[in-house]
């Protein structure tokens, strides 16, 4: 009995079996078919990835040209002290000599009390004619005056003849230049008793009044010239062969390049054109950039869209870039400085 029952169990594990291994082989099948679905399908879901990848690199071979930014401070081109040549009481002071004021060329800016000076220009005449007769007696004395009575110059005492070039002649003749010499000298100070600029000048400051007694060396005012301003911007050493700066040797003019200088006022921003000038041809230790230089002309001509460009402002600086430049580097745009 113990083996019939053990007989029929093994026949009910056989039959338990059976299905299972039929299923485990179907998931077999199964599975290597979605495997080799699969591994068919991945090619061209790759070659549909990469097509995105070369239409987004082609903007970048149509990149638009870069701009240099940089800041500056706005600073005088010519920048000067008004100083007195002769010494004297101010008796008189342009109404416009003060921070702020305009004067224009040629106009009389101080003027010292000449009296002084005409006298010595008086004396100074006096004592050429004095020279000249004494010339006009000796010549008498030997016999023979120059021509028109008056030895215009050594040139003409030369060529007079032996008797006339005898020590005492010499001597007076040497009398009559020196006292030609302090006439002219005479007359250039009485000339510096009135201070006049030949070009247009914006005071900055100034320390003279009416009255007051001016001294040589002395400074009266500070004024700037207004032709043009100048403005020093710092710019990475690459950027000079951008701006096609870097091959420019020592005295050369630098290509012609346009830069646009802008400023913030009164909530509004204003630009001016200009140009740049030249290279400091010096590198800051520091950060290791350089520095050009940029000239603003006729910063003071100021209209209703446009106020003036005035010494001290800090201003932003933005210069094209070198097309003719190699730019496969894709030189990043400079930041503020």
């Amino acid at each position: 009995m113990r083996m019939d029952t053990d007989t029929k169990q093994g026949r009910d594990l056989d039959t338990n079996r059976t299905p299972r291994l039929k299923l485990i082989v179907l998931g077999v099948v199964v599975l290597a078919a979605l495997t080799l679905l699969l591994v068919r399908t991945d090619p061209p879901r790759g070659a549909a990835a990469e097509a995105p990848v070369r239409v987004a690199s082609q903007p970048d071979a149509a990149k638009p040209p870069t701009a240099i930014r940089s800041r500056g401070v706005v600073a005088p081109k010519v920048r000067l002290e008004i100083m007195p040549e002769v010494s004297g009481k101010v008796i008189y002071v342009h109404s416009q000599l003060h921070a702020g004021g305009l004067i224009r060329a040629n106009e009389k800016i101080v003027e010292i009390d000449s009296s002084r000076y005409e006298l010595a220009v008086r004396r100074a005449r006096a004592a050429v004619d004095e020279a000249q007769a004494r010339l006009d007696l000796e010549l008498v004395a030997k016999g023979m005056r120059p021509p028109q009575g008056r030895l215009q110059s050594p040139e003409d005492q030369m060529s007079l003849p032996a008797v006339l070039q005898e020590p005492l002649i010499r001597q007076v003749t040497a009398s009559l230049e020196s006292a030609k010499a302090e006439l002219a000298m005479a007359e250039l100070e009485l000339s510096r008793t009135s201070i006049l600029l030949p070009f247009d000048v914006l005071i900055a400051g100034e320390t003279v009044s009416l009255g007051q007694y001016a001294e040589v060396g002395r400074p009266l005012a500070v004024a700037c010239g207004t032709g043009a301003f100048e403005i020093e911007t710092p710019v990475r050493v690459e950027d000079l062969d951008r701006l096609g700066l870097a091959g420019v040797e020592e005295g050369a003019e630098p290509p012609p390049r346009v830069a646009e200088v802008k400023a913030v006022l009164a909530g509004r921003e204003h630009t001016w054109l200009g140009r740049v000038l030249r290279t400091t041809r010096r590198v800051d230790p520091d950060s290791g950039m350089t520095s050009i230089v940029v000239e603003v002309p006729d910063p003071l001509k100021a209209s209703a869209e446009r106020p003036a460009l005035l010494p001290g402002m800090a201003v932003e600086v933005l210069l094209d870039d070198d097309q003719s430049a190699d730019t496969s580097n894709d030189a990043e745009i400079v930041g503020k400085r």
